[in-house]
Order: C-alpha cells, then structure tokens, then sequence
C-alpha cells in the first residue's frame, strides 16, 4: 500500500506553529519513524504526547552550543551502527528529579535557549542531547539531522526534540502504523528523504570552483567545475554556445558517472556510449550542455557497483543485484544538477535522455526549469550489455526498443 506523505512545506509550517510531525527515514536504513518538534515548542503536554512513542526521548542540538554547555560524548569512541551522536544527558537545575513530562519540558526548553549556561544543567539527567552535523541532512540522512533542519526551516531556534516511535509490542512501528497514527493524530507526516530533496532544491548549494575553455573532438566548450556545500563531491558542466541565445531550447544530458564505461569503455552498461553520444549531438547542433554528476553506480559508489556486476555474473539483472546489497535500483538524486542548469542560465531544455524518470525530477522539482522535449539517445547493443538494457526497459521504464529474439 502506498504511503501518501505531506509535504515539506507543510510539515515546516506544523513545526513553526509548535505541532508535533513524525518523520520517517529510509526503510533500507533504520526503518523507523520519530515525533519531532521545536525545543522551545516542547510544553509538558507536547513532551507527555512524545513519550507515547515509547522511544528515547533526545534533543538535537548543533556543535555551538554543545560547546558552550561542555556537553561531551557519552563514549570516546562511537561504534553503533549508524553513529548516533549521544552526548552527556543532563536536566534542568531546579528540577526534583527530572523525570516528570514537567521538568523535561523545562530542560528542553533551557536547551534552545542562545544564552543558556553549562551551570542552567544537572549531570547525568533524563534528557538525552545529541549533536547534529553542520549542515543537517546533507551530510548526515538521520533523525537527529533532520529535526534541527525542520525547526531551522521555520524560523526558530536550532534545538529540536525527537523521540523514537515503537509499536504495541515494542517494534519500530511500520510505514503504515505510522501513516495510521498520523492520520489518528491529525500530524504531518514527513521523509528524510523528502527532507534532502527540498533542500538540495530550495538551497542554493554550488558554486563555480573553475571554468576555462575545452577544445574537444566533439567541439569547443567550456568546462565548468562546480564546488557544493557541505559534499565534496565536484560535479561538472560542458556547455557550448550561448544557452540563453533566442531559438529552440538547448539540448541537455544529464549523466552519472561510470568509471567502468566512460572512462575504460566497458561493455557492460551503455554509459560511455551515451557519454560520446550525447557530446556529438551536443557538438553537431553547436549549442547545449552536459552535467556531468559524481553518482557511480546509479548512486551506490564504485565498489557496490563492482559487487552488484559479481552478483550478475551469477545470474542476477542489475535490479535485482542493487536490492540484494540492500539498495534501491536508482539511488541518484538530481538536485545538484538542477541548480547548475539554473546557475547556467537555462528554463527550457531538450532532454537527452531515454529515462523518464529524469523528466519527472525536472517538472516536479519546482524550479522554474521546463523539459520541452525528450530526445532518445539509443546506444549500440552487444552481447554483454543486452541483457542491461532489457532491463532498463522492462523494470525501469526506459524507453528502449525491444530486444530481437
């Protein structure tokens, strides 16, 4: 069953109005969905109605302020799975115990205070601080990150108070206990990976690194190497005439790097050959640009990939190889890519693409970037790449022809 998520917008609009909203992460990383709300939002009822996720109870706070509250690791060297941060647990000074929905609330509260002093706080306490990365989701996809992003994103201050959401049985509650709950609740409902996309969009994230000239077989262009904030990856941009001149939209190709086929000319995928393909193309009309994107793999990274091609050679397609490593069969984002065709100028392209799901990240990305046309770009087949293309088509949507028997 599909689980109809609310927006971003809407959920940064509950948080801003003091609402609770659970936030849910990628069912291949914990699987597990929290309650989030701004710290200074955190009255003893909204605490009361957290506690009820049956999790722990925490608060997201960013380096400054663990600084400022000498508030330290709870071990020199963190070595859980998926490296949550947990720091001293402290509680409000005058509290009796700490315990009460009351006096947590009057910790958390103290918390998202710019002023509040490491003397404001008892240690050890009930109250769990964790300290979110800079840059929030960008760098780390967790909940501790996404909660500061979300209390950010509204105005307030970056403290935000998050508890895990377990079932009846003391199970991480599934998408649709969670989708149940909200709708019971009347609460947003909301993904990390949502949370990326929004931002990787919303956010001005590049910047120019270095441009010069580039004479290519295919032409003359101009390579543009991109820097983006809080990654070090470097995306890049070879453009060729005036993308903003009057007439038909420029073509554009958006590509993943592929390390096995643009650069040794593997006959494994068709990579390299859409590479070459979609240069030729962009030389012979004179006008048009290539994004050329860190995403080896469809976004798993080089080795997953070469494990993926093991998998194969044992029978399995490419899809089929992604989810037995745990991964989705495309994993790339395209935000990054967006925001250097809109720093590029451009608001109308011609697609070069055979992917329909490129498009898509184009039209409902709310930029002001239009597909006017989806150009194929068909690749040669050959006996090791066939049965990849097949299926691209059948189980990806590619829009390919279909193999001759």
């Amino acid at each position: 069953m599909t689980i109809q998520l609310n927006t971003i917008s809407e959920a940064v609009e509950a948080i801003r109005q003091g609402e609770v909203v659970i936030v849910v992460d990628a069912e291949e990383r914990e699987n597990e969905g929290d309650y989030i709300c701004a710290a200074e939002k955190a009255t003893p009822d909204v605490v009361n109605s957290m506690l009820a996720g049956r999790g722990q109870l925490c608060v997201s706070i960013l380096p400054e302020a663990a600084k400022r509250l000498d508030l330290v690791p709870v071990v020199a060297e963190n070595d859980a799975p998926l490296k949550t941060a947990f720091l001293t647990p402290i509680d409000i000074r005058t509290a009796k115990t700490g315990i009460t929905a009351k006096e947590r609330s009057e910790t958390i509260q103290r918390l998202a205070v710019p002023d509040c002093l490491e003397e404001d706080f008892v240690r050890p306490g009930h109250v769990f601080p964790l300290l979110a990365k800079q840059g929030g989701v960008l760098r780390r996809a967790g909940h501790t990150e996404a909660a500061v992003d979300l209390v950010r994103m509204a105005g307030l201050k970056p403290a935000a108070a998050l508890c895990e959401i377990l079932d009846e049985s003391g199970e991480r509650a599934s998408r649709q206990q969670l989708a149940s709950l909200a709708e019971e609740k009347n609460l947003k409902m909301v993904s990390i990976e949502q949370l990326i996309a929004h931002r990787r969009v919303n956010e001005k994230l590049i910047s120019r690194s270095a441009e010069a000239d580039l004479p290519t077989k295919y032409g003359q262009f101009q390579i543009v190497v991109y820097g983006v904030q809080y990654e070090s990856q470097e995306p890049i941009a070879l453009v060729q005439g005036d993308l903003t001149a009057p007439g038909s939209a420029p073509l554009v190709r958006m590509h993943s790097s592929c390390f096995t086929g643009d650069l040794i000319t593997s006959l494994r995928c068709d990579c390299g050959d859409q590479l070459n393909m979609a240069l030729k193309m962009i030389g012979d009309e004179g006008r048009g640009a290539l994004i050329y994107l860190p995403q080896e793999g469809r976004g798993i990274g080089l080795a997953q990939k070469i494990r993926a091609y093991a998998l194969q050679d044992d029978g399995l397609d490419t899809v089929e190889a992604n989810h037995a490593l745990g991964f989705k069969a495309d994993m790339r984002d395209y935000g990054i890519g967006l925001q250097i065709l809109k720093d590029l100028g451009l608001s109308e392209v011609r697609l070069l693409t055979n992917n329909p799901k490129k498009t898509e990240a184009f039209n409902l990305r709310g930029f002001d970037l239009n597909v006017v046309d989806q150009v194929p770009i068909v690749p040669p087949v050959n006996q090791y790449n066939s049965k990849y293309l097949e299926t691209k088509r059948q189980k990806m949507g590619h829009q390919l022809p279909e193999r001759s028997n």
